[in-house]
């Protein structure tokens, strides 16, 4: 058999919002009278330049960045997708910041449904991206649409903009009603995991007709490093992962599903044989630098990768199959059951080791080392 690549390709960090707990630090891009305001680097870095009649203030910022050699451009993102061609089989997730906020994405997108198939390709988006394009425009292509949803309408929540979550849902509930599969994203943190917020959460989610929630951990990486105090306990996420299936029994829909790093808390998923974690064995990421890492989550305060350790190459250079025969890679191959069930980036943040390599496969994860 073949095997299989689950990829999430941050193919840009643009994005119209500045959530204060964004894993991958995202670039955020507003406008002002006759400038475009970017704002990187835990958004305390300032980039002005001027409007442009008949290009958008996000295409601006996209190509500033990539003459400054922070993200890809067409002809490099082309160049990523031909080498991922090969003898595997390729789900990608096309993520951001934003990715359809920028215009030259949709042509990316589109070709990698034709090289990997519809049913593989996947974006992670907002409503704000969502709203450039009718569902037909993109139900030819896409096979799953994701979204972030984490707080209902009428329940503040400082770690988001003001009106996030309600955009989210309304936009991704129209491509729900045309037959695309619809996933929201729902990373806990103490501000959702009352039971009352997640009943409306839940019913929110219903009535919008969406297919799946995923439930989440909140990862204290990229600007969610700044916000440590909003990670759940242990018996807060199983109290929480209770009511959503409680809820669930009582609607059906959405299907409630635990991200891998969830699942082997749940005492229904514990004695599973084969491991949740899914990071290098199936699961890895692409940077919008083009930088193949083994996470998604593996993000620094800054946008770059959180250690060398995590990083396997330059896939706008280099064919993935070269990539994954390094060492660092057989290093990967032989330890990935070291801690077996629990998430490797909890336990690279919190394990005493002093090698990297060790600590990602240190058994140190805060939620599973009592277990």
């Amino acid at each position: 058999m073949r095997q299989k690549l689950d990829i999430i390709w941050n193919i840009s960090l643009i994005c119209p919002w500045d959530c204060e707990i964004c894993c991958v630090d995202a670039v955020h891009v507003s406008g002002d009278n006759s400038d475009v305001i970017i704002r990187s680097n835990t958004l305390n870095t300032v980039d002005i330049l001027e409007k442009e009649r008949g290009k958008s203030i996000f295409d601006l910022a996209a190509e500033r960045r990539q003459k400054q050699g922070l993200e890809l451009n067409l002809e490099q993102k082309l160049q990523v997708l031909e080498n991922l061609r090969g003898n595997y089989i390729v789900k990608i997730n096309l993520s951001g910041g934003d990715p359809l906020v920028v215009s030259e994405n949709l042509h990316i997108i589109k070709m990698a449904s034709e090289l990997f198939g519809k049913n593989n390709t996947q974006i992670s988006t907002t409503g704000a991206g969502l709203s450039r394009y009718k569902p037909e425009e993109l139900a030819s292509f896409i096979g799953k649409l994701k979204f972030s949803y984490d707080g209902p309408n009428g329940i503040y929540n400082p770690n988001r903009p003001l009106t996030y979550n309600d955009s989210n849902l309304r936009k991704a509930s129209r491509f729900s009603e045309n037959g695309i599969f619809t996933i929201a994203e729902v990373p806990l943190s103490v501000r959702n995991i009352d039971p009352l917020v997640i009943a409306l959460l839940y019913e929110n989610l219903s009535q919008a007709k969406i297919d799946q929630a995923l439930i989440m951990r909140l990862f204290p990486v990229g600007r969610g490093m700044n916000v440590p105090q909003e990670l759940p306990t242990r018996e807060q996420y199983l109290r929480a992962i209770e009511k959503f299936k409680e809820l669930e029994k009582q609607y059906k829909k959405p299907e409630i599903r635990l991200q891998c790093a969830l699942k082997h808390l749940y005492n229904e998923n514990r004695n599973n044989e084969s491991n949740p974690c899914d990071l290098f064995r199936e699961s890895f990421a692409i940077t919008s630098k083009g930088i193949l890492i083994t996470s998604a989550w593996a993000i620094g305060p800054t946008g770059e990768p959180l250690d060398e350790a995590f990083v396997l190459g330059d896939v706008s250079k280099n064919h993935i199959e070269e990539l994954l025969r390094s060492e660092k890679a057989r290093y990967y191959q032989e330890h990935l059951a070291d801690n077996f069930g629990q998430c490797k980036i909890f336990s690279y943040l919190n394990s005493r080791k002093q090698n990297p390599l060790e600590r990602i496969h240190d058994k140190s994860d805060p939620l599973y080392v009592s277990l």
